[in-house]
């Protein structure tokens, strides 16, 4: 499986095209439609996916769904933060432990609350999709619409520290960075202050 990561947007937020064999899956496509088809290349999109709700991870949904034709996946219990920012409705609205199959390609579905209600990262062994839930040194904001800083910081602990040390988490801004780094070296973690 690759990760090619592209930094879209006024916001500059990650978006990821992952691929393997012939599939492509496009993770939070914020902006920017063309740069992210132009990623895809020639494969087939298989599935548009979005860890939540905010514009600035969904802001071209419509635009890739017209020119791909490839279903919408959303997480459930963020329906309610896409509107306004997309027309097009999912085709699938995803829970906790959805297990997602597209070629080659697996994903499992940790809802992880707290930046908003639905907030949810893709995971496949060794690599996870955080969203804006965790980030290299930091965390989502939760002062918006859905947040819960205790949410969130059980969401972390509990969800994503679980996971092997060796874990690459690709966040929804920023660098990579992976568990065990997060674990020994995130402020918000490190200091106890959590």
């Amino acid at each position: 499986m690759e990760v090619e990561g592209l930094v879209v947007g006024p916001l500059a937020a990650n978006c990821y095209v992952v691929s393997a064999g012939g599939d492509a899956v496009v993770i939070d496509p914020g902006a920017e439609a063309n740069r992210v088809l132009k990623a895809v290349g020639g494969r087939e999109v298989a599935a548009i996916l979005v860890t939540h709700g905010h514009s600035d991870h969904v802001g071209a949904v419509d635009e890739l769904v017209a020119e791909t034709g490839a279903p919408f996946m959303a997480p459930r219990r963020d329906l309610a933060s896409l509107e306004g920012y997309v027309g097009v409705r999912p085709a699938r609205l995803l829970n906790d432990g959805d297990r997602l199959e597209f070629g080659d390609i697996s994903l499992t579905v940790i809802a992880t609350p707290g930046h908003t209600l639905g907030s949810s990262c893709f995971y496949a062994p060794g690599v996870l999709f955080s969203g804006d839930t965790l980030f290299a040194e930091g965390v989502g904001r939760t002062d918006l619409p859905g947040g819960s800083a205790e949410a969130l910081f059980n969401s972390i602990r509990e969800r994503i520290f679980s996971l092997a040390g060796d874990t690459i988490i690709y966040p929804g801004h920023g660098e990579r960075t992976t568990v065990a780094r997060e674990k020994r070296s995130n402020p918000f973690f490190a200091s106890g202050w959590v």
